[in-house]
């Protein structure tokens, strides 16, 4: 594990691999990294997912563009709904908090939790960063 800042008051403590990971939080992280990279939540995903669907109907590949669709149909349902899966899957990481044992890793709580290291300085390329060093890891391993 390993300590982050967040700011001079609150850090957290974050599972560094995915083996560390208590088993079913292990499968979480993985259904939310799936999620983000199958269907995405960010405009970026949304404009991939409408390029890709033109080629295919180009293409003549039409039962590949309907899956487009509803791909592209649910990027957009995340990111009315404010989900992130990738964010989602960092919360997952997140062993504790201040130095107090995160223990409820339901949805709700992950997004209440994200909602809190938030304000206490948590940034989007913090999140990016430690999600990908873990994919990277879990590839090595």
């Amino acid at each position: 594990m390993r300590q982050l800042s967040l700011n001079p008051l609150h850090s957290i403590k974050l599972y560094q691999t995915v083996h560390e990971l208590p088993a079913r939080r292990h499968l979480a992280f993985n259904t939310y990294i799936v999620q983000q990279g199958g269907i995405g939540s960010t405009p970026d995903d949304i404009n991939q997912r409408f390029s890709r669907t033109g080629q295919l109907i180009a293409a003549g590949m039409l039962q590949e563009a309907g899956t487009e669709l509803a791909n592209l149909h649910y990027a957009f349902h995340f990111a009315l709904e404010q989900f992130s899966p990738q964010q989602l899957a960092f919360g997952c990481l997140i062993a504790e908090v201040d130095g107090q044992p995160v223990t409820d890793y339901s949805e709700a709580a992950l997004q209440a939790l994200l909602e809190q290291v938030s304000e206490y300085g948590l940034t989007m390329e913090m999140v990016t960063t430690e999600v990908e060093d873990v994919k990277k890891n879990y590839r090595l391993s």
